[in-house]
């Protein structure tokens, strides 16, 4: 997701080795409060993303277009704004998207670009689960690309560099999961509850580099479906030790098209509902990942009319039925991505939770009052109450 706009960091060049980068986490004091780190896997270890795949899950309630003062929200009185996250620029108008989150009553925000000040980090954190607060939901997602390698949004002081995933991949799981527990512990005190990673796309050898969203910025776990999923499964679960969310992605697999989708449409002309990649998936959803976000690819093999988040082929019957997720579907960028361009603002939540989904990324601020109003008047509100629901009910077991 949105790689030309989330700011780039390169981890020593990628120089440091595995070792190094693991002997850099911090032990005893907390990084950015000076206490003792203490563990919040609990949680979020308890909860599961996998159910089978015949189970429906019901929930009563229509959406609300009711003001930012109203009552506290519950599964019973589901709002069109919490299917909605909105991006938080480094340096951007704090206030303004706080305002956002209090008058839509969106979801939370996701962080782009480089935050370098620990300090920044906390503030705007702070400011958005107030935010949220005063929109009557517990507190809000806050989530970050904390991959590793290039992508990292949070380069304080306070988060310890980690190598690219195409090292780690060459390397033992067990680092893998060391260095992914201790990001999400950095992240959680920090008062993010929710990383966009692990990237679970397996990338074609015969692509590599030219594999232009993952293989050519090094994002990727290996070219072999069974190194992946090995290393996916380690990810999750050492996120989810660290006190985070995951958000395993990007759905059905970014590994075979060689254009970014945040830069033009890509097309994806051998994946199936049967390929070997989607084990990479299936292990991230078995350790126990609460969200799985979707690419805009469209994938010729499995639906090729639309859009894999505008897809009921890949949304609910591949990932909700043959993989048997139930948890929280996310959405790649709706808000300045190519992939979606053609499609009215109005027009790109709503398709999404047509499909299956339920958490839309939009990292154009202006966007989201036509995309909830979109919601609000969607043709199904049961869809959009379902959604909101497993929406909200993850946000009742994150940390914030």
């Amino acid at each position: 997701m949105s790689i030309s706009r989330r700011a780039l960091l390169v981890c020593g060049a990628l120089a440091p080795t595995l070792s190094a980068c693991a002997a850099r986490a911090p032990s005893g004091a907390d990084p950015v409060t000076g206490s003792a780190p203490t563990s919040r896997s609990s949680s979020l270890s308890s909860s599961t993303s996998r159910t089978p795949a015949t189970t429906t899950a019901r929930h009563p309630g229509t959406p609300s277009a009711a003001p930012a003062s109203s009552t506290r929200t519950s599964a019973r009185q589901p709002v069109a704004g919490h299917c909605l996250m909105v991006g938080l620029p480094a340096g951007s108008d704090l206030e303004r998207v706080a305002t956002l989150v209090t008058r839509h009553r969106l979801a939370g925000v996701f962080m782009l670009g480089h935050w370098t000040s620990t300090s920044a980090i906390r503030e705007a954190t702070a400011a958005i689960h107030r935010a949220a607060r005063a929109a009557g939901l517990p507190r809000a997602i806050i989530a970050a690309d904390q991959e590793g390698g290039l992508v990292h949004n949070l380069t304080s002081p306070a988060f310890t560099p980690m190598p690219s995933a195409e090292r780690l991949g060459a390397g033992d799981p067990a680092v893998c999961r060391s260095l992914a527990s201790t990001a999400g512990s950095q992240m959680r005190r920090a008062g993010l509850n929710l990383v966009l990673a692990p990237v679970a796309d397996v990338v074609d050898p015969r692509l590599g580099s030219a594999n232009a969203p993952i293989g050519a910025l090094h994002r990727g776990y290996g070219t072999n479906p069974d190194t992946v999923a090995r290393f996916v499964t380690a990810a999750v679960t050492g996120f989810r030790q660290g006190g985070v969310a995951t958000s395993v992605k990007h759905f059905p697999g970014l590994g075979a098209v060689r254009a970014n989708t945040d830069l033009a449409v890509a097309t994806d002309t051998t994946t199936s509902v049967t390929s070997p990649g989607l084990k990479s998936f299936r292990a991230g959803i078995a350790a126990g990942s609460q969200t799985v976000m979707v690419s805009s690819a469209v994938y010729s093999r499995i639906d090729p009319a639309r859009p894999a988040v505008f897809s009921t082929a890949v949304v609910t019957d591949l990932l909700r039925g043959r993989l048997g997720f139930s948890g929280v579907v996310v959405s790649d960028d709706l808000g300045a991505a190519r992939a979606v361009a053609q499609v009215p603002a109005a027009e790109r939540a709503r398709r999404f939770l047509d499909a299956g989904g339920d958490l839309a990324l939009c990292a154009d601020p202006s966007l989201v009052p036509a995309m909830v109003e979109g919601l609000r008047v969607d043709r199904s509100p049961a869809r959009v109450a379902r959604s909101a629901a497993r929406v909200e009910a993850l946000i009742g077991r994150l940390a914030g």
